[in-house]
């Protein structure tokens, strides 16, 4: 038997930051993001013997767990180990993690590669979950059993799908769609952008930083940290009014008050490149996750594309097309 799964990963617009507990248990938490047709795939197998196996195309690992064995979630793929432990680390297994992204390019995959496992898991062991319970038990793994420095938003992101408001608060976390007409939807896909930048990063410092400000109530951060999410709500507001443009401005907003927050979320290459896309017609963006690299979204009217295309690559950054996914994190196949 062979069983795939899929979940995409996000981009977001407006919020980042809020759905880290040290700030929402505070003050609550709301980020806008959205779902993309970029995706993290799980592959489970019958192995050819007892031992549970685990392979990464991305990061070129392997794992082996043998019955009976001490299972740690320490090293390489602790993440995939840590999913399959909850769910009682199977035997005679082999599963196979790829990915549509490179890794630490601030779309969310560490959050779509735990809840793209627990999908496939729980179709492997016939359970059934809502996409809020898959969504829930990605981030207990991530936040209270591994204790990773991270947020909520990206779990929710790849296994519920969409463009979404999600708000955090110490009592729970609720999905709300924006309520955007089809012809807006399709007219904002049209102009955001994506530029790979050609650097990965690590952003556990960047987010343990945040954390640690959110906690300790530095005014400054917490100052910015506020605004970030009330621009969230502005833009949800613009992109339900059909008002894009407005939105772009807001996202230039937002940018230029997370850029405050930590001196790594920009660079020389960030800045150079988004000064570019300005010149050239784009009228709002952002570097996507928590920053110092990955991909930088920029919106532009489609006439002024090619310009920044053109400039952009000429600064080593590579355009990547896509759309919005609306389906979420889903068995593809069972054979």
């Amino acid at each position: 038997m062979l069983l795939i799964a899929r979940a995409p990963v996000r981009i977001s617009f407006g919020g980042g930051g809020t759905d880290l507990p040290a700030y929402y248990t505070q003050f609550g938490g709301a980020v806008l993001s959205t779902a993309i047709n970029r995706y993290i795939y799980t592959f489970i197998s019958k192995a050819a013997g007892d031992a549970l196996q685990i392979m990464s195309s991305d990061f070129r690992a392997f794992y082996r767990h043998e019955v009976g064995a001490a299972f740690e979630t320490e090293g390489e793929l602790g993440l995939a180990k840590a999913v399959l432990r909850e769910f009682g680390a199977p035997d005679g297994l082999d599963v196979f993690l790829a990915s549509q992204i490179p890794p630490g390019t601030g779309l969310g995959g560490s959050g779509a590669v735990a809840v793209a496992m627990i999908t496939a898991l729980a179709g492997w062991k016939g359970q059934s979950l809502s996409k809020q319970e898959v969504a829930e038990l990605a981030c207990d793994i991530a936040i209270n059993k591994l204790h990773l420095p991270s947020g909520k938003q990206d779990e929710y992101g790849a296994a519920m799908g969409g463009l979404n408001q999600i708000v955090f608060t110490k009592d729970g976390t609720t999905v709300t769609p924006v309520p955007a007409a089809p012809d807006a939807l399709e007219t904002l896909q049209q102009r955001l952008m994506l530029f790979f930048t050609g650097k990965s990063r690590n952003s556990e410092k960047i987010l343990a930083s945040q954390s640690n400000a959110s906690r300790q109530q530095d005014p400054a951060t917490l100052e910015r940290m506020h605004r970030i999410k009330a621009l969230g709500q502005d833009m949800l507001e613009t992109i339900a009014d059909g008002r894009l443009d407005d939105f772009a401005d807001l996202l230039h907003q937002s940018w230029v008050q997370k850029r405050g927050v930590n001196a790594d979320i920009s660079n020389n290459q960030i800045d150079q490149a988004y000064d570019s896309a300005r010149k050239n017609g784009a009228l709002g963006g952002k570097i996507t996750g928590a920053g110092g690299g990955g991909f930088l979204m920029l919106y532009a009217h489609p006439e002024h594309q090619p310009a920044i295309t053109r400039d952009l690559a000429a600064l080593g950054l590579a355009r990547m097309d896509f759309r919005f996914d609306f389906d979420g994190a889903r068995v593809l196949t069972r054979i």
